[in-house]
């Protein structure tokens, strides 16, 4: 079988490598791609290959042209702009929401006030389309709230407040000063909520609903909270499309799984299927917040894979993928079993740093970074260890250069959560970012957490 991932970030790489490991695909496209792939085991040997194409249109006709499948559309921006439903005219199998269902994540307001309705926990909320309203509004609550644009930000469009002050900026740099365009028409207004973070995954097919019964901690926060050089340095500490994740939670256990489904992820899905009448195939993400008394709430619900979370359950997960994406498309899900290995498994990722610009410095992601810097050390990477590439370009003189803010995710596993984080930290630390412009020096960076509790039990990323 020939399988296509679109997407060209690490979710999408990592999505393409586990479908190379199943023993049904002897093909698996990656379009439009990025050449990181050439430097894997499965693209030099041309099991994942690169198309480089973009047009949705081209694509469904490269698919039918060379008899792919099944495709898998790994990221939210093309769900959204309809590929699905192109795919679809055409006949292809898909993995997927169509266009008008991707709407549970691009319109929180929508998703909020549905989740409310069918009396789903989350935070208390306030929907604003006007910044003064909202600002009247933070000053006159009293307690911390997160600011969040209600359209989609690429993982980003989430500001956490300390205070009015905070609020109040947020609410100007996504309404007024549009840091993410229009997707900051208007904003959701959430209380804030403390505890540990929980990354829950389901596929749906329409009919049944598959709960990955296994979930990953993702680490927000651009710095270690301890890093008071570099958040003093950036002028904050904000959130990020995410530093790192490991797998397994340390809370993975049948009582929080079974609380999960029956009070999250049931009553949504029958809103899915039955209030909105959708025909839903493709995955859910629930980003979920477990508070020190136990309650449950819903901060997030995407169309897809989180990341970096998926790319530490994909290593985990032992069940063929083609298997459950077939079963995704043909409405059989109810007939796939779980299974996952013994390993833990740590991803962390490398970032853009401080780096010299043409004129002064570029602070790093996640704000204005650096790119072309070429990336050495990979040859010495140990075996066993997954390099998932994400922000890479390829030069003609200088070979693989950073392009994006997170540039790589490296993926170690061991039998222990300790031993698969020392064989991450130890394997980044042999890559480095080449700043040209400032003596050759090392601009990637990494958080040196991923995988520690940072404060007693409680958890604030």
């Amino acid at each position: 079988m020939k399988v296509l991932v679109y997407g060209s970030g690490g979710r999408d790489h990592c999505l393409a490598d586990k479908y190379g490991d199943s023993q049904h695909v002897d093909k698996v496209y990656f379009a439009p791609g990025n050449p990181g792939v050439f430097y894997t085991p499965k693209g030099k040997r041309g099991l994942i290959e690169r198309i480089p194409i973009k047009d949705f249109r081209e694509i469904s006709d490269f698919c039918i042209e060379n008899k792919v499948e099944l495709v898998d559309v790994g990221s939210e921006n093309p769900l959204e702009e309809g590929l699905i439903d192109i795919l679809n005219e055409k006949g292809i199998k898909t993995i997927g929401p169509k266009k008008e269902y991707v709407r549970i994540e691009s319109d929180r307001a929508f998703t909020d006030s549905l989740l409310e309705e069918i009396g789903v926990s989350k935070p208390e909320f306030r929907v604003f389309d006007n910044p003064e309203d909202a600002k009247r509004y933070v000053r006159n609550i009293g307690y911390q709230v997160v600011v969040k644009a209600n359209g989609l930000a690429a993982g980003k469009g989430c500001i956490v407040c300390d205070d009015v002050e905070d609020a109040e900026k947020a609410i100007e740099d996504i309404m007024v000063k549009k840091i993410f365009g229009d997707s900051g028409n208007k904003i959701v207004i959430e209380e804030r909520k403390y505890g540990t973070e929980l990354s829950f995954f389901v596929y749906l097919d329409g009919e049944h609903i598959l709960p990955l019964k296994m979930f990953a901690q993702d680490y927000k926060r651009a710095f270690d909270p301890d890093d008071k050089e570099s958040i003093e340095k950036f002028g904050g500490n904000p959130n990020t499309g995410g530093t790192g994740a490991y797998c397994p939670h340390r809370l993975v256990k049948p009582w929080l799984i079974n609380r999960i489904i029956k009070e999250i992820v049931n009553p949504t899905v029958d809103a899915i299927y039955n209030k909105l009448g959708w025909k839903y195939k493709g995955v859910l993400y629930f980003g979920l917040n477990l508070d020190p008394y136990n309650n449950l709430d819903v901060f997030e619900i995407n169309v897809r894979h989180g990341d970096p979370e998926w790319l530490v359950i994909a290593r985990k997960l032992s069940t063929d993928l083609f298997e459950i994406g077939m079963a995704v498309w043909e409405g059989k899900l109810d007939q796939i079993k779980q299974v996952w290995n013994n390993q833990y498994y740590v991803d962390v990722v490398a970032m853009e740093g401080r780096s010299k610009a043409a004129r002064g410095w570029n602070k790093g992601y996640p704000g204005r970074y650096g790119k072309g810097h070429k990336i050495v050390g990979l040859d010495e990477i140990e075996p066993g260890i997954a390099i998932y590439f994400a922000g890479v370009d390829e030069d003609p003189e200088k070979g693989l250069v950073t392009y994006g803010g997170r540039v790589l995710h490296i993926v170690a596993g061991d039998n222990t959560l300790e031993g698969a984080r020392d064989k991450a930290y130890r394997n980044i630390q042999k890559i480095r970012f080449i700043d040209h412009k400032n003596n050759d020096q090392n601009c990637m960076r990494y958080r040196k957490t991923i995988g520690y509790l940072l404060s007693d039990d409680l958890v604030e990323l």
